[in-house]
């Protein structure tokens, strides 16, 4: 379930001095260092051997992505490209500059079992922002910018009847009404300050499976619904809003970003099978860092649910939750897989596993 655009990461600052500027200051500095050798105050704060790493970051893509729960509770679906090499070759304590090398014959959408047996991929390539139906018979997902369904039977997917169902705009993040009879999703062709956007477009959208017919609701991106006539969304400085269908009204379930527009970043916002909660992602812009957050359908009772790192997540029928563990710094057998959870927090236990070498 990843957004468009790539994750921030934290840059390196270096700090260069002029040659002038340290024949100025070199008493001082000799001062300062005899000075930090007599008392443990002045010791580095982080181990000796990081320094060691060069001051630039190579950021790695997660093997297992985009996680989806089939309704069926039996089977999780996923993105994956194989992990198959680590070079580590400015050491295993510098894993921000190792180079990490993937298996492309084997990307693909996966499935595996809801206790982590029989791993096998079904299809050839991956299916963007994937969404179940209510009855698990179909899957939505975007290829390009564009969203299609496609029949499951339960062991396998009839790309022969794959079925379009936009043709206009960028589109993404379907969503399945509980009834299955319309797909909300946002579109982001918004235009431009000389180009007005075109008609149905910039913001969330509804369309009806049966006869594609579609409308514009509200300003917003990923959708999510709570029953046939209301759903959550991201809108105004990235806050959750539900919306009412019936009589146009809104309201607004977080406020993370009151004081500062821009110091929280929401992501992914959805709701339990029985409705009750909600979960989403969220990224501390101040410190970094994605977690899964957990609050209740009217945005009370909020708790972060992870401590090191997220990247998707989905749930079960029976309320646990599968999800990405990842902080984007590094791989390796027990980090960017899937893992799951109870919807506290507790209980967590690695489904997926990657295998691979290491090298230097």
């Amino acid at each position: 379930m990843a957004a468009e655009g790539g994750e921030k990461h934290q840059p390196t600052f270096q700090v260069e001095f002029k040659l002038y500027e340290m024949r100025k200051y070199l008493p001082y500095v000799i001062t300062l260092l005899i000075f930090c050798a007599t008392i443990s105050s002045c010791k580095k704060s982080k181990p000796q051997n990081e320094d060691a790493c060069p001051g630039f970051d190579l950021v790695p893509s997660s093997p297992y992505e985009d996680p989806v729960w089939h309704p069926s509770g039996n089977i999780i679906g996923f993105n994956h490209t194989p992990l198959k090499e680590i070079k580590y070759t400015y050491g295993y304590d510098c894993p921000r500059q190792a180079a990490y090398i993937y298996n492309p014959d084997s990307t693909g959408f996966w499935l595996v079992n809801a206790d982590g047996t029989n791993k096998r991929r079904i299809l050839p390539y991956k299916l963007q922002n994937p969404a179940w139906s209510p009855d698990g018979k179909w899957i939505a997902f975007v290829q390009g910018t564009q969203i299609f369904k496609m029949p499951f039977d339960g062991e396998k997917f009839d790309e022969t009847a794959k079925v379009q169902l936009t043709f206009s705009g960028r589109n993404f993040f379907p969503a399945w009404s509980p009834d299955g009879e319309w797909i909300a999703f946002d579109n982001t062709d918004c235009g431009s300050v000389v180009t007005p956007p075109p008609e149905n477009s910039c913001g969330v959208l509804v369309l009806n499976i049966t006869n594609t017919e579609k409308k514009l609701i509200t300003s917003g991106r990923m959708p999510d619904w709570f029953d046939n006539s209301s759903f959550i969304y991201l809108g105004l400085y990235n806050e959750v809003y539900k919306y009412n269908l019936s009589d146009s009204s809104k309201i607004q379930l977080t406020s993370f970003n009151t004081s500062n527009k821009y110091d929280y970043n929401i992501r992914y916002p959805e709701y339990s099978f029985d409705r009750s909660y909600i979960i989403l992602s969220l990224q501390n812009n101040v410190n970094g860092g994605n977690e899964i957050w957990i609050m209740n359908n009217q945005g009370g009772n909020l708790r972060k649910l992870t401590t090191d790192g997220s990247t998707g997540f989905s749930w079960s029928p029976d309320g646990r939750i599968v999800y990405v563990r990842f902080d984007y710094t590094r791989l390796d057998e027990s980090r960017g897989v899937l893992w799951t959870m109870n919807s506290d927090g507790s209980n967590k236990k690695q489904l997926t596993y990657n295998q691979f070498k290491i090298t230097q």
